[in-house]
């Protein structure tokens, strides 16, 4: 069953095939993306011998561009995604050093939320099995990572200016199913700036 993630804007641009499982968070950032900066991406049933030759290195999401070309690793298509569209400003002002800012807090999802999170909840979703010390070098990092991000918010509104951009959708997606599916109430307390955000 196809699916098209379908912007009601008339500036649309046409043409992009995602390939990704269904209710991937990785796949997450790159459909918010392009719904704020109005690219439709077609969605196709999961395929996991098409994404794998279509990505060198075998794994989803992969997108195909209306240029032929694909872009694989989730990061890299949700910042293609991101500029595009450079005056929606998910890559900031324009300036150099606030596109910079956004890629850092991109690159600390991946190195300090993504793995951490993952390690924590997959468990819990069948996908790996459960491993008490892993689950509490999980839990000590992602607090690690939430403490950084709520300090940082305690005066912010959004992660980089008064907007959102590709970092604020980046890591939202990444704690979508930690939120959901593992921090308690008690866990999540010390981070207020975090869940106000």
């Amino acid at each position: 069953q196809r699916q098209r993630l379908k912007h009601p804007n008339k500036e649309t641009m046409t043409g992009y095939t995602l390939h990704a499982p269904a209710g991937s968070f990785r796949a997450f950032k790159i459909l918010i993306a392009a719904e704020y900066n109005g690219i439709d991406i077609d969605i196709p049933e999961f395929d996991a011998a098409t994404a794998t030759s279509l990505s060198p290195t075998g794994k989803a999401p992969v997108l195909q561009t209306p240029a032929g070309g694909t872009i694989f690793e989730s990061h890299s298509i949700a910042r293609y995604i991101a500029r595009i569209r450079r005056d929606r400003g998910l890559t900031g002002n324009g300036s150099i050093v606030e596109e910079a800012a956004v890629d850092s807090w991109c690159d600390f999802c991946a190195n300090n939320i993504e793995l951490p999170a993952c390690v924590w909840w997959y468990p819990v979703a069948g996908f790996m099995p459960f491993q008490q010390a892993a689950y509490e070098k999980a839990k000590a990092d992602l607090t690690k990572a939430l403490t950084t991000l709520n300090e940082h918010l305690e005066s912010k509104k959004y992660l980089v200016n008064d907007n959102v951009t590709l970092a604020d959708i980046t890591v939202a997606s990444a704690l979508v199913y930690p939120l959901k599916l593992v921090c308690d109430e008690e866990f999540r307390k010390p981070f207020g700036n975090v869940i106000r955000w």
